[in-house]
């Protein structure tokens, strides 16, 4: 929640969030996991897209008034997205990765594009269905301003 009011205040914008759905939706994280070894188990980034699937899917945000440009109004359950993913984006930095061996140094960087395109696609995940996505994309989001934590790369092509 503060980091709810935080964005609120930064952005001069008006947000009510359902906190009963918020604290049910944390609680089921926890009992539901999505990955073998639970939730305790799980690195930073699965972490993270479990809340952002369940925070975006329960549509936690009820109301959400900002100032935004015409392609983010024009997006459903914008509010969702754009809260959920400021929280987790904020929530990523400096966090612990590789074992708790390193940390994530540089905040997520995206052009005002990609981040249009990025609140467009998760305003419609779910958990059971975009997980392991999500999961993946706040890696290589991650990954792109800390290239120094990817390891054990490949090359998937040679030119």
């Amino acid at each position: 929640m503060a980091l709810v009011d935080s964005f609120a205040k930064e952005n001069s914008a008006e947000i009510v969030v359902n906190e009963d759905k918020l604290f049910y939706m944390i609680k089921r994280i926890h009992t539901d996991f999505p990955c073998i070894n639970g939730a305790n188990n799980a690195n930073v980034f699965k972490k993270s897209a479990a809340f952002l699937c369940e925070f975006v899917g329960e549509q936690v945000v009820e109301n959400f008034e900002c100032s935004m440009s015409d392609k983010l109004k024009k997006i459903a359950n914008n509010g969702s997205a754009i809260i959920a993913f400021h929280i987790v984006t904020t929530m990523l930095n400096n966090a612990t990765v590789q074992n708790g061996q390193e940390s994530i140094q540089n905040p997520i960087e995206l052009s005002k594009h990609s981040y249009i395109d990025i609140i467009d696609a998760l305003s419609r995940i779910t958990l059971q269905g975009s997980f392991m996505l999500v999961t993946v994309l706040l890696e290589q989001l991650v990954y792109k301003t800390n290239p120094s934590l990817q390891y054990d790369t490949n090359k998937l092509s040679t030119t």
